[in-house]
């Protein structure tokens, strides 16, 4: 019998230890911008209704309680939930605005601060989701109900409620099936830790014998708030869901601290059976289990008699944000380059670091269903790929890197193509900054060329339309995308010093001896792009796109924020020069479709890029607000129909009617 008990006891002992001194691992979260409202901020009815569903917000057509919003034609009152920033929280209070031809109009509070959606999680290998919370920010109510509901003699037991087990019993014989348990909150927190597959004598007889040790080592309270922390409360998708801070957040897009009774009902109702009751699922069956929680709390002096009845009428209230299905995937790709030099993997799986980015989830849900209407547009044998940025900050607010939503491959960040005449300004640029005396009003000649190659060979670089249009200005240049004038220019720069000027501006390219490189024989991503173009969109301020804001650890602590890589800054008068050309692009130039067809706002900047039979398809362009880079081709590298005019070009002409 020793021989049995005594290591039975010690392997009991090792299991309660592993609990006590356990470290959950915590995934860091991943958090798009939130919004900021004020007077005279720009944004659509539609974009703030997107906003607030996406959140989790849910509309009503009377007075706005936490979590909801009315809205009458262009006004809106929202009864915000509240967030805690770094630099301070947002406190939950009701917002009143009105819009008016795409801005705020009037505003009260003066400026407020949506909370940001999550958009991402670095989980380790067991996907567990899970936040921890103290005992002592759960709604009382809620610590009580549990306890009232599942062991009601938590503050009185040794772990192992003998009455409890014993009035389990009968009440199952006398029913002939099991309608009771007698397992004490202790007992399910050490069933849940072992995690046992079958129900046997000698599983009871471990929890039984876990669970009074285990309150030998722990008071009640670090019982209880273990317990809120590590039960199961349901699955999202592969994700399991653990703690109450993100079943509060998965079936209510709430703080633990701002549930209401009947959301506290529901979430203890669940455990008994989170597959059974779900409530996305089993409406009915998990209202009936929500009021019998609520009555058990009315028997026991929980809740009162007023709070009983108006719980108990309440609907459900589930959010439906997760069902807003916008893909994050792509601009995660980017998230997770930016951290790999600051962060291991296991910190970003472990520590619960809260990541803030600058991804917009309206711009992004517009950037994916243009790039998924590509086949409407053009013919189903192309993909494309779509980068938005803020014109004037360098901050990344969308990236699709695919049509097709089921695509794993992100060509905004991966498929490095040619370019083509999207090198072109850059070939001005530095003539403006390298030669001395030139502007775009200097004559460069537009005519047929034979230029010796390093090795030997003859190279005769051709215009799109085998015209020559002989002696035209640098700037007629620019705008009509003629080659043989660029290659002109860019044998006065010298190819050395263009790849030395490309070089400096932070573009590294591999080496090359080849005079093609003046018209974008360079193998670039469109994220690439992303960052040439905003050099000009920002007028040389930024050369570097940021999807990474700022981290966070879990308790606020800042600990790291981007900053601006400074590389060589061109001189703003050349910029300044070069931008009046892309304006003359979108409105006479190779993108005037942009004007002429779509009828697009002014002043708008951009120039296309097509490499030969159409095997890419560019367009890169910008206002004053977004910097958007849009490629079409195919991943076989085959011939399409496709210029930059006609091909990227329509895709990144309707996302801009679209935002």
């Amino acid at each position: 019998m020793l021989g049995l008990v005594v290591p039975w006891y010690f392997y009991i002992n090792h299991v309660t230890n592993s609990i006590v001194n356990e470290r959950w691992d915590v995934p860091s979260v991943v958090y798009a911008r939130p919004l900021e409202l004020y007077k005279n901020k720009k944004i659509s009815p539609q974009a703030l209704m997107f906003e607030l569903d996406s959140l989790g917000y849910i509309q009503v057509s009377n007075t706005p309680k936490l979590g909801q919003y009315q809205r009458f034609q262009s006004s809106f009152d929202i009864y915000t939930k509240g967030f805690d920033f770094a630099e301070g929280g947002s406190v939950p209070r009701r917002l009143k605005l009105k819009l008016a031809n795409g801005v705020v109009e009037s505003i009260s509070p003066d400026l407020y601060r949506l909370e940001p959606k999550v958009i991402g999680h670095f989980f380790s290998a067991g996907l567990e989701n899970r936040q921890p919370i103290k005992v002592e920010e759960i709604p009382d109510t809620m610590v009580t109900g549990l306890q009232a509901v599942e062991d009601r003699s938590f503050s009185e037991h040794h772990g192992v409620s003998w009455f409890g087990i014993l009035r389990a019993a009968i009440k199952n014989i006398l029913a002939g099936e099991v309608v009771q348990g007698g397992s004490t909150i202790t007992q399910q927190l050490v069933k849940n830790k072992l995690q046992y597959n079958h129900n046997s004598l000698l599983r009871k007889l471990h929890e039984a014998l876990a669970a009074t040790l285990l309150e030998t080592k722990l008071d009640k309270k670090a019982i209880i708030e273990m317990y809120f922390n590590e039960i199961y409360w349901g699955q999202d998708g592969k994700v399991s869901i653990h703690g109450v801070v993100e079943a509060a957040e998965y079936y209510f897009a709430k703080p633990v601290t701002r549930l209401s009774v009947a959301e506290q009902a529901l979430l203890v109702g669940i455990i008994k059976g989170p597959s059974w009751y779900n409530p996305f699922k089993q409406a009915q069956r998990a209202t009936a289990r929500r009021n019998l929680v609520l009555n058990t709390w009315y028997e026991t002096g929980v809740i009162g008699k007023n709070q009983w009845q108006s719980a108990t009428q309440q609907p459900l209230g589930l959010s439906q944000h997760r069902r807003l299905k916008t893909d994050f995937e792509d601009y995660m790709d980017v998230v997770k380059r930016q951290l790999r030099s600051q962060f291991s993997p296991s910190d970003l799986k472990q520590k619960g670091l809260k990541i803030f980015t600058y991804l917009d989830p309206y711009i992004q849900y517009k950037t994916t269903q243009t790039a998924k209407n590509t086949n409407q547009w053009l013919s189903t044998d192309v993909e494309s790929a779509i980068v938005v940025s803020g014109a004037q900050n360098a901050e990344l607010l969308a990236i699709t890197g695919s049509k097709n939503a089921k695509s794993h491959y992100n060509r905004a960040l991966l498929a490095k193509r040619q370019i083509g005449s999207l090198i072109k300004p850059l070939v001005y640029l530095a003539g403006l900054e390298l030669l001395p005396g030139f502007d775009l009003q200097q004559p460069l000649n537009d005519s047929e060329l034979t230029v010796t190659t390093t090795d030997g060979k003859l190279w005769q670089p051709k215009n799109w339309d085998q015209q020559s249009w002989g002696e035209i200005s640098a700037e007629r240049a620019l705008i009509y995308s003629r080659n043989q004038a660029t290659v002109d220019l860019g044998l006065k720069v010298g190819l050395d010093n263009f790849i030395a000027y490309l070089t400096q501006l932070g573009l590294n390219i591999n080496r090359s001896d080849h005079p093609s490189l003046f018209l974008g024989a360079i193998d670039l991503t469109p994220f690439e792009v992303q960052h040439l173009f905003g050099l000009f969109a920002s007028r040389g301020k930024n050369q570097q796109i940021y999807a990474v804001n700022y981290i966070t650890q879990s308790n606020g602590k800042l600990l790291s924020q981007s900053q601006q890589v400074r590389q060589k800054q061109p001189k703003t008068a050349h910029i300044d020069a070069i931008n009046r050309a892309l304006h003359a692009i979108t409105t006479e130039g190779t993108a005037n479709k942009v004007t002429q067809k779509f009828n697009l706002p002014q002043p708008m900047f951009g120039k296309t890029g097509t490499t030969n039979k159409g095997r890419d398809s560019w367009f890169s362009g910008f206002n004053q607000e977004l910097l958007v880079t849009v490629w079409v081709g195919r991943d076989d590298n085959k011939p399409t129909p496709y210029s930059g005019s006609n091909g990227a070009l329509i895709l990144w002409s309707h996302l801009f009617m679209n935002l």
